[in-house]
């Protein structure tokens, strides 16, 4: 890592990981101390909203874009955000305008950072108007900066498998629990507290509903939090979700805030974390962070946050990559708290069925915020699509096979399977499914019809 010039805390920090998974730790956690939120643990963004919002509180915020992703899961070696996801407008574009929007409102210059990885800088950069997009923002603040990137470990000898010379492949992102570190070490934290900013508020770049509120920053301010995590109610698309929970540990004498994943849960406690009732909220990773705070906690020895072990194959190699989850963040500070938010604030997309519904009629830009919303003429929830992986998991064979979106604005669930050619418009209502099991596609406009409403259709 030395030889790669990689910053001293990076490797302390990869070595306190390497060292734990050393010492038989597996990432999972001791269900006994996962306690229940306590009522004043959490505040309602309706409550929120209803508090003042203080004009000159906008001076202080910055706003952060996790921006490291690849598309692979959809079949791309591109960055994600770059994917058009709503008319002509890809992820990147839409925040650009987001942030536009943001600025007028507000009468301030707010920045945005977007947080890359090595392999989504360059692209995301020569997007438009991005390199230049905190042109008038005090402190000559540049539009990114770099994730870190760690060596991924041999399964069996939990030995690094990389070597001298450079190779991809052996190596990956430590996790987004890695902003916090890479925000200390390039120097942007500090720059950020010396012009004056003492909020980050930071979100997913594929999340399009999360938009930085003023209200939420005037009570985080008034409040003197020094760091807030949003969820919203789960559903049963959202039980992989992570919550958050009161910690029981006896040796967490705070009794602090914590969150927890689904790769930290023990195989037998999976029906317990998946408990609706129990677990009625989800974190959508729309976080709101003290950079005074933050500050103080890395220089004091930095936050060491939850280990994750992500067990993956590469090249046929088994290997395990030593990761963290940066809303895991909120069990290192004093004063925390959880903002229970309408829906409206997580429209994300994560494969192909998510694209469908964000790119249909259930959906719109908002033009105030050009926040993507849910169509205010739709009556009911999120429309639940499932696209069968076989011939919709990958981006090219999605458009190939829907150059004419359906309508899904009365839908309440869409299910395809096999090659489905929807090749003119077609509306969906109700409860649809529509099944073609040759492996030939077959054309949606054979059924001769123009809306498909509680049924299942065979083609």
């Amino acid at each position: 890592m030395q030889k790669h010039n990689l910053n001293e805390p990076i490797i302390e920090e990869f070595i306190r990981r390497v060292r734990l998974v050393h010492a038989g730790a597996s990432g999972k956690v001791n269900w006994d101390h996962i306690g229940d939120l306590k009522a004043d643990d959490s505040i309602a963004f309706e409550e929120i909203q209803r508090r003042e919002s203080r004009a000159a509180d906008v001076q202080k915020l910055v706003v952060i874009k996790l921006n490291g992703g690849l598309g692979t899961t959809m079949g791309l070696t591109a960055p994600k955000s770059i994917i058009r996801v709503k008319a002509q407008y890809n992820f990147l574009q839409i925040i650009r305008h987001q942030i536009e929007k943001l600025r007028q409102r507000a009468g301030a210059p707010i920045p945005v950072l977007f947080m890359n990885s090595f392999n989504t800088r360059e692209a995301t950069l020569a997007d438009a108007g991005i390199a230049d997009i905190n042109r008038n923002a005090p402190g000559n603040l540049p539009a990114d900066f770099l994730q870190n990137m760690v060596p991924r470990l041999d399964r069996n000898t939990l030995l690094p498998i990389a070597g001298d010379a450079y190779k991809e492949n052996d190596w990956c992102p430590p996790g987004h629990g890695d902003i916090y570190l890479s925000l200390y070490t390039t120097g942007i934290l500090d720059r950020l507290l010396e012009e004056g900013y003492r909020v980050a508020f930071i979100s997913n770049g594929d999340n399009l509903g999360a938009l930085a509120d003023p209200h939420a920053l005037s009570f985080f301010l008034e409040s003197k939090l020094d760091f807030a995590s949003e969820v919203t109610p789960k559903t049963l698309a959202d039980l992989k979700g992570g919550v958050l929970y009161h910690s029981l540990d006896p040796e967490d004498s705070a009794g602090r805030i914590e969150l927890l994943e689904t790769a930290q849960v023990p195989e037998e406690h999976i029906p317990d974390f998946q408990d609706t009732a129990r677990f009625k909220y989800f974190n959508i990773n729309n976080l709101w962070v003290n950079l005074e705070a933050l500050r103080d906690r890395m220089r004091s020895g930095g936050l060491d946050l939850s280990l994750i072990v992500n067990p993956k194959q590469v090249n046929g190699r088994d290997v395990l990559q030593l990761e963290t989850a940066m809303g895991a963040a909120i069990g290192h500070f004093q004063n925390t708290r959880v903002f229970i938010v309408p829906r409206t604030r997580f429209a994300p997309v994560k494969n192909c069925a998510d694209l469908l519904v964000r790119r249909s009629d259930a959906y719109t830009l908002d033009e105030d915020t050009f926040a993507l919303q849910m169509n205010p003429q739709r009556k009911l929830g999120e429309p639940v699509v499932k696209l069968d992986d076989a011939h919709y998991k990958k981006l090219d064979a999605f458009e190939n096979l829907m150059p004419e979106l359906p309508s899904l604005l009365h839908a309440e669930s869409l299910e395809v399977y096999g090659p489905v050619l929807f090749d003119t418009p077609v509306a969906i209502h109700g409860r649809v499914k529509i099944t073609n099991s040759n492996s030939t596609p077959l054309a949606i406009s054979s059924l001769g019809r123009d809306i498909l409403k509680d049924e299942d259709v065979i083609l």
